[in-house]
């Protein structure tokens, strides 16, 4: 339990350094520096695999963490970073949905939790677009990235017999999500890396060996020691434990028609999870 406070903790600060301290960096760089830091964490761990499953695991890294660090990243230059954590509430909501449709086991309540959903997107994409409070592009980055973290969390669970060990999925992920994040990272890095603060390379340093890197693997091993009713909540307790830090520790202001919104994202995912099996409604591997 400590290890998954420790972690809870850690992310939700991530939110409010990466937008207060590196909107001006180009995302891309951003992402790619993450993953970088987060490869080196686990290079140390690597072993020999079959061919065939380190190039499956580094695709799967490729749409987990690399496409869904492009976009969530991104989100920061139109969203305060407290709003870009309450949507990410929406990614359970993705991955029991998708989930089944595949195994065919949606029921009434998940059926629910999407249209109580769809009711709080409405209203977020409506304020957005009539130019007041909420960037629409930036809603629907989140949301991009949601559901690319919600297909490589059910494609991961097809591989959960796999001899492969956590160390060597994670260091096979990241080197895929390295490779997405690698042809524009490059690029708009190449123009803007020297006028980068030393405080910003440390958030960035901090962002990807501690937040992506060591967090994995404490979350991981918390994971695994604690009952699935505490994993659920210790899943959803870095959302408002985020929000709460960019709104005291960052100062950022949020007004009550968000908040409001903000709840009742949180009530479908909350609806959609509850009683769920393990496999589908539980995050185990959230890098954010």
């Amino acid at each position: 339990m400590p290890a998954l406070l420790i972690t809870s903790l850690v992310w939700a600060i991530s939110f409010g350094l990466i937008g207060n301290h590196l909107t001006g960096i180009p995302s891309d760089f951003v992402s790619m520096v993450r993953m970088a830091g987060a490869l080196l964490v686990f290079l140390p761990f690597v072993r020999k695999i079959p061919a065939g499953h380190a190039l499956l695991l580094a695709a799967i890294g490729a749409v987990q963490f690399g496409a869904m660090y492009l976009c969530y990243t991104a989100a920061f230059h139109y969203l305060p970073s407290w709003q870009v954590a309450v949507f990410t509430v929406m990614t359970p909501i993705y991955i029991v949905l998708i989930g089944g449709i595949i195994h065919r086991q949606l029921t009434l309540r998940h059926i629910a939790a999407a249209l109580l959903a769809a009711g709080g997107c409405a209203a977020i994409l409506w304020k957005g677009w009539s130019g007041t409070d909420i960037s629409g592009k930036g809603f629907l980055l989140v949301q991009i990235s949601n559901i690319c973290f919600a297909a490589g969390q059910l494609a991961y669970a097809a591989l959960k017999r796999s001899i492969v060990t956590q160390h060597e999925r994670s260091v096979f992920a990241y080197a895929g999500a390295l490779l997405v994040t690698l042809p524009t990272g490059i690029p708009s890095g190449s123009g803007c890396w020297q006028s980068i603060t030393a405080l910003q390379w440390g958030v960035l340093a901090y962002l990807g060996a501690v937040a992506s890197g060591l967090c994995f693997f404490l979350w991981n091993y918390g994971a695994r020691r604690v009952t699935p009713g505490r994993l659920a909540v210790m899943n959803n307790l870095k959302i408002p434990l985020a929000a709460l830090s960019s709104l005291l520790i960052f100062g950022e202001h949020a007004n009550l028609s968000m908040l409001i919104t903000g709840c009742l994202l949180m009530s479908a995912a909350f609806l959609a999870t509850h009683h769920t099996p393990a496999r589908q409604a539980q995050d185990k591997t959230n890098p954010r």
